[in-house]
């Protein structure tokens, strides 16, 4: 009955995975007594797998007696197996892996932007994992996702994980002025948290470059966006007579408008070369003046950062971009309080012009590494095109004006998305124009890489493809270490996923071997810490690890006093 909806309900979900390609897939070793159980459930012809015939967990080997209080269902979300295959493969082994741990599970399969919504915004789940995050300072993104303060729906906490110990020091980290002071303390923040487990990374994603090597060359990486970043395309060089850079991705871009997307990658790619920032980073994470629209700044106090603009630069339609149109843009976000950028806006008092070629921003608390955090991540935007909007974030915007490298040319919303070269731009592209096509299979994007009809993939998907064609001898590829992982989030709003002891035993449940070596072919690292050494010094690897190993994950819940049911499902400790 549930198949219906695309609800997989833990009885008929182990059919469901083995049917999606996991058949014969070895998950965690300790699994082999548990394995038994997962066959006969798939077996057992339980029916629709309705409400009681579980004859599926008599097997299990569980000894205790079940005397305490049953969990709910949980939903893990996960993306269609177009959209994503290894992760929607991955999210169906881990939801095995805690079914035969004794929780009831249901996969919820959801369009992308549905699913993220869900998350994020109105915090409806119970798991959820999806590659994350595009950041070039770590503990601004960690104070906005795990921040005591910011539980509220849409407010970034969407784990719903508390500790006001963290709170402070993360505040701490983020009004240090000194660097290597900050480095300590980022420290102990990742200690505590991966402690905590609110998020627990399943995989260290490598960036990918893969592209078609007869067209395109030299791609160089920068931190937090990868090879797909505002660097790598002011530093692409063509091959031959090739003058385009050729793209794709699986779904339409939803919207124009540069303070009212939700944040995904395949609208900050856009965004990222429609609109110049202040700062721009180069590929080793370090603000470049070079390639900014600020060519100067300064920390006047530990509050105000004066920056100097290009005075010889223009938008897109020929309006000149002046010091106005940067202090207007940090009023504007703030003022109009737009939800994209409120973890910026909470730092920025206002802006003003001190003279033709000078901004002074003037924060509402202290923040050290207020470059990478703020000024990096803001989009300058026109005046003279937005101050008539009352509502940015609901802007119906279709020919965007910005002042970046590549300006708007169409969008076929549904098809493809079009920008081309803007000459008069001080960090140009050498290409003449930029497109992404529309294409949900892998197979055809994969055959236009080979043959030239496109030049590169965006997203360096790791997957199958990459793994059976990157050999290829018109395929090149590049990898580096990422900031970014695939995450294991629970919602701790959720009955018995607010205890430390259950998500440290869900990690270890965590099948990131199977995952690495037999979904996605080798190519990533398995996770273990939540900054990335792709962070240089703010990373450290003095952290508390975990095996993979059910039966420490059984006895560690049976330690905290969780048993389990004759049908091996697990119970809370009575009284919880």
């Amino acid at each position: 009955m549930a198949e219906d909806s695309e609800r997989v309900r833990r009885r008929s979900f182990l059919k469901a995975a083995t049917a999606g390609g996991l058949a014969g897939m070895t998950a965690l070793a300790g699994c082999s007594d548990q394995t038994g159980g997962g066959e006969s459930e798939g077996e057992g012809g339980s029916g629709g797998g309705g409400g009681g015939s579980e004859t599926e967990g008599s097997d299990t080997g569980s000894d205790s007696s079940g005397s305490g209080e049953s969990l709910p269902t949980y939903t893990y979300v996960n993306n269609s197996q177009s959209y994503n295959p290894p992760r929607h493969d991955a999210i169906n082994l881990i939801a095995s892996q805690f079914g035969d741990l004794g929780l009831d599970m249901e996969v919820d399969v959801l369009e992308w932007g549905t699913l993220f919504s869900r998350v994020s915004q109105e915090y409806d789940y119970s798991f959820a994992t999806w590659h994350t995050f595009f950041v070039s300072e770590p503990v601004t993104e960690l104070n906005n996702l795990f921040n005591s303060n910011n539980t509220d729906p849409g407010q970034g906490n969407y784990s719903g994980y508390s500790n006001p110990e963290l709170d402070e020091m993360m505040g701490n980290y983020l009004a240090e002025p000194d660097t290597d002071t900050r480095i300590n303390q980022a420290h102990e923040i990742q200690k505590t948290l991966m402690d905590d487990v609110p998020t627990m990374p399943i995989t260290q994603m490598p960036q990918a470059a893969i592209f078609n090597s007869n067209q395109v060359s030299n791609w160089q990486a920068d931190l937090a966006n990868g090879f797909n970043s505002y660097w790598t395309m002011i530093n692409l060089e063509m091959v031959g007579d090739n003058t385009e850079l050729k793209g794709y991705w699986p779904e339409t871009l939803s919207t124009m408008n540069v303070l009212g997307h939700n944040d995904e990658s395949k609208h900050v790619y856009q965004f990222n070369m429609l609109y110049d920032f202040l700062v721009q980073l180069n590929d080793n994470a370090e603000p470049d003046p070079e390639v900014s629209l600020a060519t100067d700044w300064n920390r006047v106090d530990e509050t105000t950062m004066e920056y100097t603009i290009r005075t010889d630069h223009s938008w897109h339609d020929g309006e000149d971009l002046t010091a106005e149109d940067v202090a207007f843009t940090y009023n504007y976000i703030t003022e109009n309080e737009v939800p994209l950028y409120s973890t910026q806006a909470q730092y920025i008092e206002n802006a003003e012009v001190v003279d033709e070629q000078t901004v002074r921003i003037n924060m509402s608390q202290p923040l050290g590494p207020f470059n990478l955090a703020v000024a990096n991540l803001v989009p300058v935007i026109p005046q003279h095109k937005w101050e008539g909007r009352s509502n940015p974030a609901q802007a119906n915007i279709q020919e965007p004006v910005g002042s970046g490298p590549m300006m708007f040319d169409y969008w076929e919303q549904g098809s493809e998305f079009g920008m081309v070269r803007f000459d008069e731009h001080f960090a140009p592209v050498s290409f003449e124009r930029r497109f992404w096509r529309i294409i949900p299979e892998a197979s055809t994007v994969w055959e236009n890489l080979i043959n030239g009809q496109l030049n590169y993939e965006p997203f360096g998907r790791i997957d199958r493809s990459l793994d059976q064609n990157q050999d290829n001898e018109n395929i090149g590829t590049r990898f580096q270490t990422a900031p970014t992982f695939w995450m294991f989030t629970p919602n701790e709003r959720q009955q018995g996923l607010d205890d430390v002891q259950m998500r440290k035993a869900l990690v270890e449940t965590l099948p990131r071997t199977p995952i690495v070596e037999q979904i996605l072919f080798g190519f990533p690292e398995e996770g273990y810490n939540i900054v990335s050494s792709a962070f240089g010094p703010l990373h450290t690897e003095d952290v508390t690890t975990y095996d993979q190993s059910p039966e420490s994950a059984r006895a560690r819940l049976e330690e905290a006093g969780y048993t389990w049911d004759d049908n091996d499902m697990l119970q809370a400790p009575s009284g919880n």
